[in-house]
């Protein structure tokens, strides 16, 4: 295995949700202290109906742009990084990822947890529950961070014993 990591990202409205941030984040991390090269894939969804191929996944260039935006924040940050994009038919872009991977001979699969219940999607399957269950790579599922709430105060790290 290459010393590379692939970050899969999707795309809503032209900002990573939270889940792409804290995955990006992740991979950040552990890139600057492994010195691994990063590949942020964006896989397009098609659909076909009565009208032909469409794109289900995202608005046009929307996966290029947050794609591109992790991979400038990676680079600033002394990472050596790209972008790629791939498309695959309409449930297959876990498919397209373990390709993806295969190709480039990764080391580590990362992606965000989108989910906010305690159980997944089940009558199709999430992204990440085929990843790691079809993956002969180790793949990094990175939870939406917890922010505190309004009436919260942050958890002290540690407390004086007396």
């Amino acid at each position: 295995m290459s010393a590379t990591m692939l970050l899969a990202v999707d795309s809503a409205r032209n900002e990573p949700e939270r889940h792409v941030t804290a995955a990006a984040e992740m991979v950040q991390d552990l890139a600057s202290k492994t010195g691994d090269h990063v590949i942020v894939l964006h896989v397009h969804e098609f659909a076909v109906g009565r009208f032909g191929r469409f794109q289900i996944d995202c608005d046009d260039d929307q996966g290029e742009l947050v794609a591109e935006g992790i991979v400038a924040r990676l680079r600033d940050a002394g990472i050596t990084a790209e972008a790629e994009i791939r498309q695959a038919d309409y449930g297959h872009v876990a498919r397209a990822i373990l390709t993806a991977a295969d190709e480039h001979d990764v080391r580590l699969l990362v992606l965000g947890s989108s989910t906010k219940r305690d159980l997944p999607a089940v009558t199709f399957g999430s992204v990440a529950a085929r990843l790691l269950h079809f993956s002969r790579r180790p793949v990094l599922i990175v939870p939406i961070r917890a922010e505190p709430r309004p009436h919260e105060e942050p958890a002290e790290s540690s407390a004086a014993v007396q």
